[in-house]
């Protein structure tokens, strides 16, 4: 009886521990051939506000959150430097101004006409003791007297008539230069009234009233509202495959198993040497309800689909070239495109065939 009992205990223990092997058939169905990338959020036309001089900030007018518009006056900076520098350039445009001096051309200019008028009366003086000397009223000497008398009138007449070019020249050269000094500064104390270049959105604020700001100092961050792009990287490898118009599946940590749709919008065409990845941006077409710069990303791009692909579950692929038949043969196959979850059988198998995984005990 004992004997009895123990040979059905072991007969029971063999059978409970006897596997039946795991199996499935080969199916037809889409799959997507993809490029992963990765990347963060950024908003549209998104940008650093930054000083184009070096100045105190004088007030902020924003704050972060809000929303402003094209040329709003954001930031207000200010520089004793410059503004003497721009009260010296208006006394100097005021000095150089050519209206103010027109006075010194009249005054040349009367001076000339007195020295023409001169000469031309010398002239006819000397053509009159020309024809006494003729007749010998006069003698030689006293001629030759006049004719340098009249030489010299017409050098003076000569002389101010080129000083008073020299003059207008050089007074019109100095009213350019006094107007483009003075515009210039005054650019420079324009420039510290620091403007949005666009409607959108404060993101954040990096400085406070009273700190020093120089050029390229990044001073806030501003970008489109409620409109947002998707920077992502892509390998060198596989840039070429990469176009535009090419769906984009995203995942975003902040969404946890959601899937949103984006399209391929820009690629860029250098390569960072650094990270050997190019930039390229996409498009939401399902954007999430709401959306923060810089929210990291993961993303696959589509860049083939095959509508009737011969499929099995990647865990039944063994060594990227093998499967097991459900009478347990050793089965080689080629594959062809790889999702996360089915590969692609392009040849070795049929629709149908039921594989298995082999159970390891």
């Amino acid at each position: 009886m004992l004997k009895k009992i123990i040979v059905s205990n072991v007969i029971y223990l063999l059978f409970s521990c006897s596997h039946t092997p795991i199996s499935t058939k080969v199916v037809t169905k889409k799959i997507n051939e993809t490029v992963y990338a990765s990347g963060n959020i950024e908003s549209k036309n998104q940008y650093q506000v930054i000083s184009l001089n070096s100045g105190y900030i004088k007030s902020i007018k924003i704050e972060e959150g809000d929303k402003v518009s094209k040329n709003q006056t954001i930031i207000e900076l200010e520089n004793d430097g410059s503004l003497i520098a721009l009260k010296s350039a208006e006394l100097n445009r005021n000095f150089t101004d050519l209206n103010q001096n027109k006075n010194k051309i009249k005054e040349l200019k009367f001076s000339l006409n007195t020295a023409k008028s001169k000469w031309m009366n010398d002239s006819i003086q000397l053509k009159r003791r020309q024809n006494l000397l003729m007749n010998n009223v006069i003698s030689q000497s006293d001629f030759e007297n006049y004719e340098i008398i009249t030489t010299t009138s017409k050098s003076n007449y000569v002389s101010l008539l080129l000083q008073l070019d020299d003059l207008t020249k050089q007074l019109k050269l100095n009213d350019q230069l006094g107007k483009r000094n003075y515009d210039q500064s005054s650019k420079i104390v324009k420039d510290f009234k620091i403007k949005s270049d666009i409607d959108g959105v404060v993101y954040t604020i990096f400085k406070k009233p009273g700190e020093l700001v120089t050029p390229q100092t990044p001073i806030a961050i501003i970008g489109g509202y409620n409109k947002y792009i998707l920077k992502l990287q892509i390998d060198e490898y596989d840039i070429t495959k990469i176009k535009l118009g090419q769906k984009i599946k995203v995942k975003l940590d902040s969404y946890k198993g959601k899937v949103f749709e984006a399209k391929i919008t820009k690629i860029s065409p250098f390569m960072n040497e650094k990270s050997k990845t190019f930039t390229i941006e996409g498009k939401f077409i399902s954007q999430p309800a709401v959306l923060y710069p810089n929210l990291t990303l993961e993303a696959n791009i589509i860049i083939h689909t095959n509508l009737k692909a011969l499929l099995i579950p990647r865990e039944y692929l063994f060594d990227n070239h093998f499967v097991y038949l459900k009478n347990g043969k050793k089965k080689s196959v080629e594959t062809g495109i790889m999702d996360l979850k089915y590969v692609e059988i392009t040849k070795g198998l049929a629709k149908n065939t039921e594989i298995i995984i082999p159970d390891e005990n």
